[in-house]
């Protein structure tokens, strides 16, 4: 099978067994779904694993170790194997069926809007820890989420799963940058990684509007932030996208902290105004579809909608003149002082990247 020859050195009960795992382990890509196209991709794969290690290794655990990195999305393996498959440039439908493998291979199959924040990070598990914000497999997923749902819309379960994996891409991409560069804070890993990887298509210049959640009391006259949120920069959160200046999205407080719904430490303000992965390039009619419509109560992680809540402080959810709870809302235009120090936060931000170091560097 896959065109390997059986080694002088192996006898006929292991050539059997060798037989008999790649026969499993090939029925069990079929049964999650892979075509032909991307199984004879895991073939080679082995091919190629065997020629590196020699065929007298353990071909049991050779083809063990291949199937366990298929596993893995961003392995090369996986890579071969999702790129074989040209679902996205077919239909709408084989688009579909090629996202429903993942969500399989992810385990966010078995996830929905009830699910915990333990078990929406640990489907982080599942993505190479060594896959950057930028890799060309995240403009792939979305331009295949496009493909699939645009312009009917993310319907149906396979539709909710790729919603709430959002939360989990950006939790992960967040952990890469903080994992693996320097910087006394996550706005300074977040600057080394631009720098040095020499990200060209980012931008800081999105509004960081919808990031701003607060209440407005008007028996005191003040705003309410969530409880966590930084009053340090004038607390103004600061927003930066990277990946065609618009999918991958980091949210970053006044601290300089990256706000994140499946931090493990995640402040109420980071559950509020927390960032996630964009499927749609721009902020367009695709963007709406995509991205901006799912983000409703019925998609949401409910432990975040309940976060939303403004309490009073004996941690009783306020209710309105109707009974319904009072929650975080976005400012419908922010006001003219935080322009002010949100245009400063961005100047520096640009500053400090377009000068090529931090202070830490």
């Amino acid at each position: 099978m896959f065109g390997i020859k059986r080694p002088k050195s192996i006898d006929d009960k292991t050539w059997e067994k060798y037989q008999e795992d790649v026969t499993a382990k090939v029925l069990l890509l079929e049964k999650q779904g892979w075509p032909i196209e991307s199984i004879k991709e895991f073939g080679k794969y082995f091919k190629e694993m065997l020629g590196r290690k020699g065929q007298s290794s353990n071909m049991s655990e050779a083809i063990t170790s291949c199937y366990s990195d298929t596993q893995i999305v961003g392995t090369k393996v996986f890579d071969n194997m999702w790129y074989a498959w040209k679902a996205d440039g077919i239909s709408a439908s084989e688009s579909k069926k090629k996202l429903s493998v993942l969500m399989k291979i992810t385990g966010m199959d078995k996830l929905d809007e009830k699910s915990s924040a333990d078990q929406l990070r640990a489907v982080a598990d599942k993505i190479n820890k060594r896959m950057k914000p930028d890799d060309k497999f995240w403009g792939s997923l979305a331009g295949t989420v496009e493909k699939a749902y645009y312009p009917s819309g993310m319907k149906g379960d396979l539709g909710k799963q790729l919603h709430l994996f959002r939360y989990v891409i950006s939790y992960q991409q967040a952990k890469y940058i903080v994992d693996n560069y320097k910087g006394r804070t996550d706005e300074e890993k977040l600057i080394n990684y631009i720098v040095k990887e020499k990200i060209w298509n980012w931008t800081a210049e999105e509004s960081t509007r919808l990031h701003l959640k607060s209440y407005y009391d008007q028996q005191t006259d003040t705003y309410i932030y969530p409880d966590g949120h930084s009053t340090a920069n004038g607390g103004i959160n600061l927003k930066v996208v990277t990946n065609a200046r618009f999918r991958s999205e980091f949210i970053i407080n006044g601290d300089g902290k990256f706000l994140t719904l499946l931090d493990k430490d995640a402040t109420q303000d980071a559950k509020v105004n927390c960032s996630s992965f964009n499927y749609a390039r721009r902020n367009d009619e695709i963007h709406r579809v995509l991205d901006v419509e799912p983000s409703n109560p019925n998609y949401e992680p409910q432990f975040r909608e309940n976060s939303k809540c403004v309490l009073d402080k004996n941690g009783i959810q306020i209710k309105d003149g109707n009974g319904n709870s009072v929650i975080f809302e976005a400012p419908k235009k922010m006001e003219h002082n935080d322009e002010i120090i949100w245009r400063k936060r961005v100047d520096d931000f640009e500053l400090r990247c377009g000068y090529g170091k931090t202070s830490r560097t």
